[in-house]
C-alpha cells in the first residue's frame, strides 16, 4: 500500500479520490493527516457506461466498510461543460456527453466534485508540492501527450468553456517541424500540427523514427542521449526547441512563479533542467532559478488533487 504524508491542515478530513483515464482507474482514501491509506487499481470500462459505475461504486462501497460515507473528488483525463456539468472530452466512450458529477452524486449519495486531471495535478503541486507557498502556478504534464493546469491563490482559472490550460492544442509547430526536417501528423483533436503530438513520450519517439528511421522507447532515447548518443542528442535538441518556445509562451502569458511537470517524462531530470534552461533563455522575464521542475507528486497528483477538491471549493477565494 502507497503512503505519503503531506501537510496535515491540508486534509480536513477523510476524503475518497479518483484518478481516472483511458486505460486505469485508480482509487485511494486520504485520511485528515494527508496519509493516503487505502489503494485499488482496475482498468478502465471504456465502452459500458453500467461497467464503468460498477467500477467506482464497488471501490466506494468496501471503503465505506471502514470510514464514514466520504465526499469523493475524481482527476479525469478530460474535460467538464460548466454549463451541464456533461463530459466533454475525454477517452472513454462510456462517459462522453454525460453529467458525471451529478449522476455519481446521485448514485453514491454523497458530494462528488469532478476535475480535469491536470488541473488536480496543479493543485497538488501548488498544495503541498513542488510549488508550495506559490501564488501562480503552470502545471504541466509530458506523458502520452501534453498537457496543463492553473491555479492561482489556491483556486482554478478559467472555466466559462470547461478546457483551461491546454497549451499542446491550437498552436501549429508546422514551420518549427519542416526547419527540422519532420512531417506534421494529424492530432486526435482533428488538427494538424499541434505540439501535443510531439511534446509528451510519443512525441519523442515520433521524432527518433522520422529523423533516424527507427522506433527506440523514449526511455532509451534519453539514457542513449546522457551517454552522448549523436542521433539521440540530434533528437533531444529538436524536442526540447519544440516544447520549450512553446511553453515560453506560455511563460510569458502567464508568469507563474514554478512550472512543475508530471507525466512519465517527469522522471527525466536532466531532459526537464534542459528545457527549463531553454524556457527562461525565451521567456521575456527573468528567471534566476529553476522555474520548470520535476513535480513532487508526478506519480500521482492526480490523485491527490482530486483528494483536495471538496477543501479548496470550502476556502474563501482572494479578492
Amino acid at each position: 500500500m502507497h503512503r505519503e504524508t503531506v501537510a496535515p491542515s491540508e486534509f480536513e478530513k477523510v476524503t475518497y479520490a479518483f484518478d481516472i483515464g483511458g486505460s486505469n482507474i485508480e482509487f485511494g482514501v486520504f485520511d485528515a493527516g494527508g496519509v493516503m491509506v487505502l489503494h485499488r487499481k482496475a482498468s478502465t470500462p471504456r465502452d459500458d457506461r453500467d461497467a464503468f459505475v460498477k467500477t467506482l461504486a464497488g471501490f466506494v462501497h468496501e471503503a465505506d466498510e471502514q470510514y464514514e460515507k466520504c465526499p469523493v473528488g475524481i482527476s479525469l483525463a478530460g474535460g467538464m461543460d460548466p454549463q451541464t456539468g456533461s463530459v466533454i472530452s475525454a477517452n472513454i466512450p462510456a462517459i462522453k456527453d454525460w453529467p458525471l458529477a451529478a449522476e455519481l452524486s446521485a448514485i453514491l449519495d454523497r458530494p462528488v466534485l469532478v476535475e480535469n486531471d491536470a488541473d488536480c495535478f496543479a493543485l497538488a503541486e501548488a498544495t503541498t508540492g513542488a510549488a508550495q507557498n506559490a501564488r501562480t502556478v503552470f502545471a504541466i504534464i509530458l506523458g502520452t501527450g501534453v498537457g496543463g493546469g492553473i491555479v492561482f491563490d489556491g483556486q482554478f482559472v478559467g472555466g466559462n468553456s470547461g478546457i483551461r490550460g491546454e497549451w499542446g492544442h491550437g498552436n501549429d509547430v508546422t514551420g518549427s517541424l519542416i526547419k527540422h526536417g519532420l512531417s506534421a501528423v494529424a492530432c486526435g483533436c482533428g488538427r494538424t500540427g499541434c505540439l501535443d503530438s510531439w511534446g509528451g513520450a510519443r512525441g519523442l519517439e515520433r521524432i527518433y523514427a522520422q529523423l533516424h528511421d527507427q522506433a527506440p522507447a523514449s526511455h532509451d532515447i534519453t539514457t542513449a542521449w546522457l551517454a552522448r548518443d549523436d542521433k539521440a542528442a540530434r533528437v533531444i535538441d529538436i524536442y526540447c526547441d519544440l516544447v520549450a518556445r512553446e511553453l515560453a509562451l506560455m511563460v510569458n502569458v502567464l508568469d507563474p512563479d514554478c512550472v512543475p511537470v508530471g507525466g512519465g517524462l517527469a522522471s527525466e531530470t536532466a531532459l526537464i533542467a534542459e528545457i527549463d534552461t531553454r524556457v527562461r533563455k525565451h521567456a521575456l522575464g527573468r528567471y534566476d532559478v529553476p522555474l520548470v521542475v520535476p513535480g513532487a507528486y508526478a506519480r500521482d497528483g492526480g490523485l491527490r488533487g482530486a483528494a483536495l477538491l471538496h477543501q479548496m471549493t470550502a476556502r474563501p477565494k482572494s479578492g
